[in-house]
């Protein structure tokens, strides 16, 4: 069984695709059973991730930049939490492949934009899709719960940019993990979009699908290369698929929370790249930001004074 990417059609007329976890984390893990399935079609498809992990420290893999490094089995690392490394370590043991995984450090708007271009180049790249577990990269900012945007807005801001692809999309994965999103808001927003022409469909992960099988086993493979850092979206889409519902705990992590376990968590819904950014409302503003800590406090100024939108609740399932 395959899965059935409604924005198929757009990426095989693009010569070379790069998959990019966009909010940091496990994002790139998001994105891999579409990287699995383009793969699978022959596409020629490429792994990248807006890095939590010691890029600024790491004094190996291949240096594209002083804040974007490719990250491969072969690196002698030594830490707790880095997963990008250990994904390219179950590659290299499971499939048998040398895979780079390419790592951006969290930086503000001027330093990601540059990466970007740097990486799109190095690689032949003529298309980007942006990949958030989670949704809140669909948040424009003027939420009172956008949940945590910051990281996401900046990755739309710079592959929005990027006017010379053939194709720039984003991809959302886990609907209902975030407590800390106005859903009310989330569906406003995904309401907009569609009248702009820039929803692009859905499709849904199940468990007879051999990309979604990789995926597992990707997942939960770093999950035992780093006990103490399991991802909560990762863990919640791996207990969605298995078919478990409400209150249930795939990992210790997440023990004390209560967790909301739905079918709607391994669904994928797509966007327009172009129309997400013109949504957002904090990206003229951090345009011209360095680094995070700027960027994050330009974010809290512009939030400072706004007016937030209030929508009736809507409660979900």
């Amino acid at each position: 069984m395959n899965l059935n990417l409604p924005i198929l059609s757009e990426l095989t007329k693009c010569k070379s695709i790069l998959i990019a976890g966009m909010g940091g984390g496990f994002d790139v893990f998001s994105g891999l059973p579409i990287y699995f399935e383009l793969e699978k079609r022959g596409l020629d498809v490429h792994l990248a991730n807006l890095s939590f992990s010691d890029i600024a420290g790491l004094n190996e893999g291949e240096q594209l930049t002083d804040t974007l490094v490719g990250v491969s089995a072969d690196l002698e690392i030594f830490t707790d939490y880095f997963p990008e490394y250990y994904l390219s370590q179950w590659f290299l043991e499971e499939r048998n492949e040398y895979i780079t995984i390419w790592c951006f450090e969290k930086t503000g708007a001027r330093p990601l934009i540059k990466n970007y271009r740097a990486l799109i180049e190095h690689l032949g790249v003529d298309a980007v899709l942006l990949v958030d577990g989670g949704i809140d990269s669909l948040m424009c900012g003027d939420e009172p719960e956008p949940g945590t945007i910051l990281e996401d807005t900046l990755s739309i801001l710079a592959v929005d940019e990027l006017r010379m692809l053939k194709f720039r999309g984003l991809a959302c994965l886990g609907m209902g993990i975030e407590a800390e999103v106005g859903y009310a808001h989330l569906f406003e927003n995904i309401a907009k979009l569609s009248k702009d022409k820039a929803f692009k469909g859905v499709c849904s992960l199940t468990a007879s699908m051999p990309c979604y099988r990789s995926y597992e086993q990707a997942t939960l493979y770093t999950f035992d290369q780093q006990p103490e850092h399991p991802s909560v979206i990762g863990s919640s889409v791996i207990s969605a698929v298995r078919g478990e519902y409400g209150n249930y705990h795939l990992t210790k992590r997440t023990i004390g929370n209560t967790l909301n376990i739905s079918p709607l968590m391994p669904i994928y819904w797509f966007f327009d790249l172009k129309a997400v950014a013109r949504h957002n409302i904090l990206i003229p503003q951090l345009r011209l930001t360095f680094t995070i800590d700027e960027a994050w406090r330009v974010m809290q100024k512009i939030r400072a004074g706004l007016d937030f939108r209030h929508t009736p609740p809507y409660p979900l399932p």
